[in-house]
């Protein structure tokens, strides 16, 4: 019996070390907080099988989480991939479990605290870091080309979901906890960090669920007062911040920028062509702008927001869509516009450029493709090989492509504007880059540097390299090459094909553009900028419009499988079977917990999730009343509540619900509300 004895006293202290294990690294390591959750998990079990003794105690929620599990397993037996489903219906069943752990291992308030503060602590290092690299990516300017936050412990959207729940339970913290001035800015400091994180992230699914879960602070506090410092902050971001789109013209004179016009459009530029005096934009939700003398003089509708427009061949001008279709246009004899057709390539497309009348097309998932006449659309040729393309360009002689994921810049000689023949290639592993060819001459922007390359032989010689970043725009003159950076740095350097380029800054436009042209002595920008707060309501955002398009795709697969669903399982087959041909992409979820249950769980399933959602929002609001009273427990009860909703909003734009990392943060909230409730009880019963 002593050995047995001192065998359970070595598995509890097991179980305690790795559950820190489990706190400590659920905002920084999956593999670590599975390690902290599954050996606890087993010993537990152990435990059991030695003395018999249960530490699973119910909870009011066993019902919810049974009808969940059942329809998950009903569901994965009439799915259309039951091997998936029957895994994914594993991994939900086994993550069930994180409640009733710490529910049970956590058996007195002081237990909890600690577990809650090593949490905290863990989370803001982790969020420090983040920041600190953040701060590197946004010097990088990468906000700008990538419209997100870093990933350094794992995906952007799943850190920014983490970082909203550390930022409520912190004001919650800060809003309940009748503490002294000095703890009072300790908390305050904390959430400053966290929000900052949070911010950093630029993930607005996570800013919602943030929002939302501070809103429910506030209002079960009833602490109103807090209402009008929210409000004006939002009135201020809504209208400080203002929506902008507009084209600028500069001169260059004795070394500065001088402004000569500028003059807004009406959707938002995002690229510019100068034909002649005339200026036509791709102007996004409204289609192609044409402006001659700074007026508006046509408007070419598109069925989706354009994001690019060039001249072909001829009176030939072709657009891309935000949904990856182009778009025709020529212009008649009577110098307007007509639309000619609509086209679309094989795969997601990624990049395209016009040289020597010829269009060229790289998508990332099928090649390149190739059209010689816009006259003539069905003359094409396709190289399926070239893949994973994210930039290229090319001239008569030489075809160069970027392909992050392969981190190889390569080479191919074109003859006849079309037949391509790989010939070098160079490693670089950049997450992005640019890249233009110009007179048997290579230049690549990196992450973080500008990298020259000489053609020689057939070969890609490393030639200079300057530390500059951010360049997205070249313009090749006969005697002068001028850049452009994303966060508007102009730089210019000589044309000389004997020797590197060196760039020199020469002026700021003071804006990020999204597009820079130089035309004769004019330098002509097109710039726009949107509310990121605002953007989570503009239909024609491009996260938007995708999630749009899923959303849609997801009710036609429902209509198809209404009662049981697919499974839960992986979308991106069967979406591929009900999207609209010419979307390309490929989802595997639906960036929505709601349409993601409906689609993989049908009808029964949905309603069976809404039934276990709302049986936890009301136990988190059964044991915040009945702990309001307590110091710290009430402040954990109240942001273990504001927090449940939270993740309920974020899952309006996001399909959190199916992240590990987040449903693991959501059951140890929820498992350790639990355990500071029993404990409580515990406490009551004993004073009585």
């Amino acid at each position: 019996m002593k050995v047995q004895a001192k065998t359970i006293e070595t598995i509890d202290k097991s179980i305690y070390i790795l559950l820190f294990l489990f706190v400590i690294s659920l905002t920084n390591s999956i593999f670590l907080n599975q390690i902290g959750f599954f050996f606890p998990l087993f010993l537990i079990l152990i435990r059991y099988v030695l003395n018999r003794e249960n530490i699973f105690e119910k909870n009011g929620l066993e019902t919810a989480f049974l009808l969940f599990l059942a329809a998950e397993l009903i569901s994965a037996i009439f799915s259309i991939n039951q091997a998936q489903a029957f895994q994914n219906f594993f991994k939900r069943m086994v993550l069930i479990p994180i409640v009733y752990i710490f529910s049970g291992a956590v058996t007195d308030t002081e237990k909890g605290k600690l577990f809650f503060k090593v949490y905290l602590g863990a989370a803001l290092v982790t969020m420090i870091i983040y920041i600190i690299i953040a701060y590197e990516h946004f010097v990088a300017q990468l906000y700008s080309i990538e419209s997100k936050g870093p990933s350094p412990f794992q995906y952007v959207m799943t850190a920014g979901g983490l970082m909203s729940i550390t930022t409520i339970f912190l004001f919650a913290l800060l809003i309940n906890e009748k503490v002294k001035i000095t703890g009072r800015l300790l908390y305050l400091t904390a959430f400053l960090i966290s929000a900052v994180g949070l911010f950093s992230s630029y993930t607005r699914a996570a800013w919602l669920g943030a929002a939302a879960g501070i809103l429910v602070v506030i209002l079960m506090k009833k602490k109103w007062i807090l209402l009008l410092p929210v409000l004006l902050a939002l009135i201020f971001v809504m209208f400080y911040f203002k929506n902008e789109s507009k084209i600028v013209q500069y001169k260059m004179e004795e070394g500065k920028l001088t402004l000569q016009k500028s003059f807004p459009t009406s959707g938002r530029a995002t690229q510019i062509l100068n034909v002649n005096n005339a200026v036509i934009v791709a102007d996004h939700q409204k289609g192609i702008s044409l402006f001659e003398n700074n007026l508006p003089k046509e408007t070419l509708e598109t069925p989706s927001p354009a994001v690019t427009v060039d001249q072909w061949k001829d009176n030939y001008y072709v657009t891309h869509l935000i949904d990856t279709r182009f778009v025709l246009f020529k212009k008649n004899d009577s110098d307007k516009f007509e639309k000619i057709s609509e086209f679309f390539t094989p795969g997601n497309t990624m990049d395209l450029k016009v040289r020597n009348n010829i269009l060229y097309i790289a998508d990332l998932d099928s090649g390149i493709t190739i059209y010689k006449d816009p006259a003539r659309l069905a003359l094409k040729i396709h190289y399926r090989g070239i893949t994973r393309v994210t930039n290229f360009d090319c001239d008569s002689t030489w075809f160069v492509a970027f392909a992050p994921d392969k981190n190889l810049i390569t080479l191919y000689e074109m003859k006849d504007g079309f037949r391509l023949a790989a010939v070098d290639s160079f490693v670089n592993k950049s997450p992005m880059g640019f890249i233009w060819v110009n007179n048997n001459r290579v230049f690549f922007q990196s992450e973080d540097e500008f990298i020259q390359f000489k053609i020689s032989n057939a070969k890609l010689r490393k030639a200079d390299v300057q530390k500059i970043k951010g360049i997205f725009r070249i313009s090749f003159e006969k005697e002068k090459i001028y850049a452009c950076t994303v966060n508007g740095t102009i730089y210019a350097a000589e044309n000389d094909p004997n020797r590197p380029v060196t760039f020199h800054e020469i002026a700021k436009a003071g804006f990020s553009p999204t597009d820079f042209k130089k035309s004769g002595d004019e330098f002509y920008f097109s710039y726009y900028k949107r509310n990121r707060l605002t953007s989570i309501f503009d239909p024609y955002h491009e996260s938007n419009i995708e999630r749009l398009d899923q959303w849609r795709t997801g009710l036609k697969i429902f209509a198809e499988h209404p009662v049981f669903g697919v499974g839960d399982i992986d979308l991106n087959k069967v979406y591929s079977q009900y999207k609209d041909k010419f979307l390309k992409e490929n989802y595997g979820h639906l960036h929505n917990n709601y349409f993601q249950f409906l689609i993989i769980l049908g009808a029964v399933g949905f309603m069976i999730v809404a039934f276990m959602f709302g049986k936890i929002f009301l136990l988190n609001i059964k044991i915040y009343n009945a702990v309001k009273e307590v110091p710290f427990v009430s402040s954990y009860s109240l942001g273990a509540a504001a927090v449940f909703v939270g993740f309920l909003f974020s899952g309006l734009g996001e399909w959190n619900f199916g992240d590990q990392e987040i449903i693991t943060m959501i059951w140890f909230t929820l498992g350790l509300n639990i355990a500071f409730y029993k404990a409580h009880l515990k406490t009551a019963a004993t004073e009585k």
